[in-house]
């Protein structure tokens, strides 16, 4: 690997006496790791070894073709390096002294394996907004998040400063900056060939912009969670600092036995030559302040559902109608005023459940509401062997049994979308966007 002079100047200096180490473990392969979906077990990676601080983190011997693996699109598990696995330890830490239900936001969600993994440790009482401003990725948030089958979830796609808006009002917010990226050397050329001095510094500037708005955003006695994917000083340690110091905001130790982890003084840095993941960096405060229950419970009062919702659901009292152009969206009642004020504030993409399009006298059930951990368990579905599985993952007609009308393709028990038997034929419904299109 061909590594910028002035990175290798940098390194000496927060590498130390494990200087020669740490460069030779950027030329090693990249354990593979991912990290199950607690909503949707499976077996079949069982026998791989436990990630120690991820409860349902697995290291794979060998990385496989997840592309062509039904139960990657099924969401049963994510991709996902087992250093950003790390979060379970800080938040399940915050879960564990605040009972009261929580209003999570992740501010810098795309891809989406932070959101997915707060989900995983959410109870159906709290609610995650998960951000992303960039259009493109955030449509690859919504399809994980989709994946994932949460309904207490709102996506929503603006810049940090727009939460301005939402002074005090978030119980934790996690910060996965943007950052000069030496953690993902390895595995991204790219990140190596855009390395530079001044990209450390801009990265840098823009983090101390974002970490003010999260400040601003975080209710006293609230928590902040502060990641990146960098080595950098300037980076990690000395932006929790610049946060004690300007905003008084207070570290929290956290629970690091574990072997690999290094205290670098305001926080904790994974370094490769340490640790089978990759590099990263994390950080627990704490907003000074009483914590207090301050969000009122705005139940939506009970009204009548559509139809489609009670056909589809297996809870389906529980959610109200969110009707936008064709769409149906359906909100849980215990959210209704956390989705009512980021409906005010903020630009909202996704809401809970989305339900489907309705057209004319027609109602076509979305992708999404497949995957929904929701979905009642009677609807008429075809269990499909991996071939099959394949075929309707790359949007190919396949012949069923089944009674006429819609109907679930299943691989192993778990929903891949949706079918529809005409009788004649069988017309696949599974989005363009999503299908397979490796040999």
């Amino acid at each position: 690997m061909n590594l910028p002079e002035k990175f290798l100047e940098h390194a000496r200096q927060f590498a130390g006496k494990d200087y020669d180490a740490f460069i030779s473990s950027l030329s090693n392969p990249v354990q593979t790791s991912i990290r199950l979906n607690p909503f949707k077990l499976t077996e079949q990676f069982s026998t791989e070894e436990n990630v120690p601080w991820s409860q349902h983190g697995k290291f794979l011997k060998d990385r496989p073709s997840f592309t062509l693996d039904p139960l990657f699109h099924a969401g049963c598990y994510y991709v996902q390096d087992s250093s950003s696995q790390f979060l379970e330890k800080p938040f399940l830490q915050i879960k564990n002294t605040n009972r009261d239900p929580l209003i999570v936001l992740d501010l810098c969600a795309a891809p989406g394996g932070k959101s997915t993994h707060i989900l995983s440790m959410l109870q159906k009482e709290d609610i995650l907004v998960s951000n992303e401003v960039i259009s493109s990725r955030n449509n690859i948030l919504r399809d994980n998040i989709f994946k994932w089958g949460c309904s207490n979830v709102i996506v929503t796609q603006n810049e940090p400063k727009d939460f301005l808006a939402l002074k005090n009002y978030f119980d934790v917010i996690v910060v996965d900056a943007p950052c000069s990226g030496e953690g993902l050397f390895r595995k991204d050329p790219d990140a190596v060939n855009e390395w530079s001095e001044e990209n450390v510094n801009r990265c840098s500037i823009r983090q101390s912009e974002i970490l003010s708005h999260a400040f601003q955003s975080l209710k006293p006695g609230g928590f902040l969670i502060y990641s990146t994917c960098t080595f950098e000083k300037v980076e990690n340690d000395d932006k929790v600092q610049m946060m004690m110091d300007e905003y008084n905001l207070i570290p929290i130790s956290m629970d690091t036995n574990f072997a690999g982890i290094t205290n670098t003084g305001n926080g904790f840095t994974f370094f490769p030559h340490l640790n089978k993941g990759e590099g990263f960096f994390m950080s627990l405060l704490q907003k000074q302040g009483e914590l207090s229950t301050t969000h009122k419970r705005q139940e939506r009062k009970k009204e009548k559902l559509s139809v489609y919702a009670e056909q589809f659901l297996s809870d389906s009292d529980e959610f109200f109608t969110l009707n936008k152009e064709e769409r149906t969206f359906l909100i849980p009642h215990i959210h209704a005023g956390t989705f009512r004020t980021m409906a005010e504030k903020l630009y909202v993409r996704l809401a809970g459940i989305y339900l489907g399009d309705v057209k004319g006298n027609f109602f076509i059930p979305s992708a999404g509401l497949s995957l929904s951990n929701h979905i009642r368990k009677d609807i008429a579905s075809v269990e499909l062997a991996k071939d099959q599985a394949i075929k309707f993952l790359r949007g190919e007609p396949i012949k069923i049994d089944s009674p006429i009308g819609w109907t679930l393709a299943r691989y192993k028990g778990f929903n891949l979308g949706w079918m529809k038997n005409l009788g004649d034929r069988t017309n696949n419904y599974y989005p363009k966007e999503w299908r397979i299109r490796k040999g």
